[in-house]
């Protein structure tokens, strides 16, 4: 045994030198760990976390700790965030498209200057495609385009066969790529693999091609969009390009060109919509309800304002406990595994925990008054009663300082974008954090959402046999996932949040709908204060929905909705984002850059919303 960890001690010390030496950075901090995935998910770039080597040192594994050392070190060494950011999109899916292309760009780097690093690199992605189990897919529409096109352009760069479990991905995507690409091409990528600035416009031209809002460049002035009718880029003057835009909104509901750029006539009207919704509201609830429901909104779901946001069918939408997903022993493994893969950050995490529980103590803390004329004996003055019985007794009573009745929401975004090391410290983070709070006699509430399948499911079926009727609004099925109720104990639900862990769970995220649902919850809840909670890592997406309606039809209803709850209900609302700013949707929001900040992030966010009892 000794041997052995000598062993993965070398191998571990050589794999940093490769790495420092790759990125060219000899100060390079290189770290394992059992919480890593060994799918070359890159987190953090100021240091490289790497998975932990099987201290048997197995060459398939040791295939796949390297393979995700040279993913590090060679986007560490070829890209540059900055630039990367000035080109980022407002829509998520053509931000993960090219993402996707960025990644294959620094692996192709890689892979055609060293044939080592290439088969490290094909190991990696074997590993991910057994994982999410692309070699057993008959359909197109069962791995993203983003997954694609990055095994696609990395393919036909590199001029390498992409390894076996991969292969039907390409067989079924690169025909439909090839045909929708008029004047781009993969090898003109590849002539510009050494600059990233040409490569990142060329990129964008592709995407275009492809049909995705990837809207213009710093330098261009205007441009297509396949969002939005012809005449809005032909020239016009700005007022009557926005009339353009009113006008058009109002038969065929158009998204705008950005989600960033400057409030237009349709931005106008759609507010004006929620304000004429939010005015016929009345100012008293009903008698029977003790909470406010959203405007057009029921429990399940009524049409966002005028009609902008619409669902085509919620026949196959499903809200269901964690237990119901997964029989018990899974349930058991799954949370030993969760156990597993967050092991070392327990200590932080409960640490930071009790920090926020004596903070929630001090505010619950207890005085005495003393000198009353009914209650407990104060014994301390007997000295005095006795020193002179003229002295009539006197007692003390218990004061207990005012706190309100609260209860806490957390809704968890269960996307695919959160596998892994996210979604891991997420479930622990929020575990430990429920157990402070059920410890102060607070209660908690521990949702989360995404899709029952990619590509719409049974709502995309449904819609293609109706005959694909135009702008349908929503299309998939939905699944909202109650991990711990509010009466719940946590030593009866922790188990449920190793579901997380669940390969083939997290999908896609429409969070407008999954916030309603959320809301309706929490707001017809007895408690005096009402704390709901999100924590997500991107804009919402779905591409059956955004392929078939306008572009921003998920973040626009997910606005909405944020901006009702923030102005119109007693429900406090803030966000947590990992890696995504969302402060540009919510008014009281963090954004951290890794899911390593995360418990801290969530218990200074807890530490401020207590501050205010």
């Amino acid at each position: 045994m000794p041997e052995d960890k000598n062993k993965a001690e070398q191998f571990k010390s050589s794999t940093r030198s490769v790495v420092r030496t790759i990125a060219r950075n000899p100060e390079l901090d290189v770290t394992f760990s059992e919480a890593e995935s060994p799918t070359g998910q890159i987190g953090s770039l100021t240091r490289a976390r790497l998975p932990m080597p099987d201290p048997n040192l197995p060459p398939e594994t040791t295939r796949l700790v390297r393979g995700c050392a040279d993913t590090y070190a060679l986007k560490l060494a070829h890209h540059d965030p900055a630039l990367h950011r000035r080109n980022a999109h407002a829509d998520l899916q053509a931000q993960a498209a090219f993402d996707a292309l960025e990644q294959a760009r620094c692996d192709a780097l890689g892979a055609l200057k060293m044939k080592g690093v290439s088969d490290n690199l094909d190991a990696v992605l074997e590993e991910k495609s057994k994982r999410r189990g692309f070699a057993n897919i008959t359909q197109r529409e069962s791995v993203s385009l983003a997954d694609a096109l990055h095994i696609v352009a990395r393919t036909q760069m590199t001029s390498r066969p992409p390894p076996p479990s991969v292969r039907k991905v390409y067989d079924l995507w690169q025909p439909w790529i090839a045909e929708h690409l008029k004047t781009s091409s993969f090898a003109k990528l590849r002539e510009t693999l050494e600059d990233q600035e040409q490569f990142a416009n060329l990129a964008r031209e592709l995407l275009r091609e492809l049909r995705l809002p990837v809207g213009e460049s710093e330098t261009e002035e205007g441009g297509e969009n396949d969002q939005l009718p012809p005449e809005t880029s032909d020239g016009k003057g700005e007022q009557e390009e926005r009339d353009d835009q009113s006008a058009e909104q109002s038969d065929t509901m158009p998204g705008m060109r950005d989600s960033e750029s400057a409030p237009t006539a349709a931005d106008a009207a759609f507010d004006m919509g929620l304000e004429d919704m939010l005015s016929d509201l009345p100012d008293d609830q009903a008698a029977d309800e003790n909470y406010a429901p959203l405007p057009g909104r029921g429990e399940d779901f009524i049409e966002g304002p005028e009609g902008h946001y619409t669902v085509f069918t919620t026949q196959f939408d499903e809200t269901v406990g964690a237990e119901e997903l997964a029989d018990p022993e899974e349930l058991r493994r799954l949370r030993s595994m969760l156990d597993k893969k967050i092991s070392g950050y327990n200590n932080l995490i409960t640490k930071l925990a009790n920090r926020l529980q004596r903070k929630l103590m001090a505010k619950q803390r207890r005085s005495w008054q003393f000198d009353m004329e009914e209650g407990y004996l104060d014994a301390s003055r007997l000295a005095r009663i006795i020193a002179n019985p003229d002295v009539p007794l006197t007692f003390k009573q218990e004061k207990i300082m005012p706190f309100r009745d609260t209860i806490l929401s957390i809704l968890i975004d269960n996307s695919g974008s959160m596998r892994g090391r996210p979604i891991a410290i997420a479930a622990m983070t929020t575990d430990i954090i429920a157990q402070t709070l059920e410890r102060c006699n607070l209660k908690t509430e521990i949702l989360g959402f995404t899709t029952r399948t990619w590509k719409g499911g049974k709502s995309r079926d449904l819609w293609q046999q109706s005959g694909s009727p135009e702008y349908p609004g929503r299309l998939n099925d939905i699944r909202h996932i109650v991990y711990k109720t509010a009466e719940s104990p946590m030593r009866r639900s922790r188990k449920n949040l190793g579901l997380m862990l669940k390969e083939g769970l997290l999908k896609e995220n429409i969070d407008g709908e999954a916030l309603v649902w959320a809301y309706n919850r929490i707001a017809r809840r007895p408690e005096e204060r009402k704390i709901l909670m999100v924590i997500s890592d991107g804009a919402p997406v779905d591409d059956s929905t955004q392929s078939v309606n306008p572009a921003n039809i998920l973040e626009m209803d997910l606005r909405n909705v944020i901006r009702w709850i923030e102005n119109r209900s007693n429900v406090e609302l803030t966000a947590i984002g990992i890696g995504h700013d969302v402060t540009r949707y919510y008014k009281k929001a963090i954004t951290i850059a890794d899911a390593d900040e995360l418990a801290e992030a969530l218990t200074k966010q807890l530490s401020g919303i207590f501050d205010e009892i």
